[in-house]
């Protein structure tokens, strides 16, 4: 039997969305998951392509990737919950903090520069070697710190943006030195425990997580298995896991004011200085884009880290 109809039914906002990705997909641009709401109410989550290539295990709305980045958010977090029960004042310097850190660089480096990339220190990862010779061995974050976040500063700090991987390290060290817990015992305890996160943690690799992608490289018309990356380096500045639900979780806990008080919230997402075309805050990018000759304000963060790729609107 053959059925022959004129008439093409409109697609549905998930339809196209589906569509998109899956083109995306097909084209080898992506491979992961994906959720969005829309007046925050999610209407679309999916999982695409293969989360582990070697047994053939696809991707679903809730596979644990590796979020890069995007762990600045959650420091900076960490950060405004110290500055909120006056433990810390963004005018402090490193050396107020961490007594080891050389001085002519410590006593002239805010916290607040650190959160916004303007403290001038060089950023671990833009060593020449550093992927190939130091990414694959442990360091305790102190000891990290004072061999390669402890450079000559590139610039005066708080004169320019030049995006760190150092200053966010070295915000971990003091959030450990305030509260005598670990980074990822801080997150636990005022993150991650008080809104749910159930499926979001510090990425040890050694831990059995369940339903933890792994990474991936496109090499040629295939790919290959992302180089192996001791996690205690990405550290506060790029060491969670999570999934697209608990991302849209821990966005509307931003929303709701969950974990700061509004005053403070209002300071993570002030636009302090000019970072590549957009504002950068504490942990956060500020974009205006048009779409359909309307403009919108929207705050963002990506990630990127060996077979990850994210990004949080």
């Amino acid at each position: 039997i053959i059925l022959v109809s004129s008439i093409v039914l409109p697609q549905s906002k998930t339809d196209k969305i589906d569509n998109l990705i899956n083109r995306y997909l097909e084209y080898r641009l992506f491979n992961g998951s994906a959720l969005v709401a829309d007046n925050n109410e999610v209407i679309f989550k999916k999982g695409y392509g293969l989360a582990n290539m070697e047994w053939n295990i696809p991707n679903s709305y809730d596979t644990k990737f590796r979020l890069g980045s995007v762990t600045k958010q959650f420091t900076s977090m960490l950060i405004m919950q110290l500055v909120e029960k006056n433990k810390i004042k963004l005018e402090d310097k490193i050396t107020d903090y961490l007594p080891y850190y050389r001085k002519d660089n410590g006593d002239k480096v805010t916290i607040e520069m650190l959160l916004t990339h303007t403290s001038g220190i060089p950023s671990y990862t833009n060593q020449p070697d550093f992927f190939e010779k130091t990414s694959k061995k442990f360091y305790a974050p102190d000891d990290f710190i004072k061999e390669y976040c402890s450079g000559d500063l590139e610039f005066e700090p708080g004169t320019k943006f030049n995006y760190n991987n150092s200053g966010y390290f070295i915000l971990g060290a003091i959030i450990e030195h305030i509260t005598g817990k670990t980074y990822e015992e801080a997150l636990l305890e005022n993150i991650i425990k008080p809104l749910g996160l159930s499926e979001t943690g510090y990425d040890n690799f050694e831990t059995i997580i369940s339903k933890r992608a792994a990474g991936y490289e496109k090499a040629g018309s295939g790919y290959s298995i992302a180089p192996y990356l001791d996690m205690a380096l990405p550290y506060a500045a790029g060491s969670l896991y999570s999934t697209v639900e608990d991302l849209y979780k821990w966005n509307l806990a931003l929303l709701n004011n969950k974990l700061l008080q509004k005053k403070y919230m209002d300071d993570i997402f002030k636009g302090r200085v000019d970072a590549r075309n957009s504002k950068y805050a504490y942990g956060w990018f500020i974009d205006t884009v048009s779409i359909a000759e309307q403009q919108y304000v929207v705050y963002n963060h990506g990630g990127g880290i060996n077979g990850f790729n994210t990004i949080n609107y």
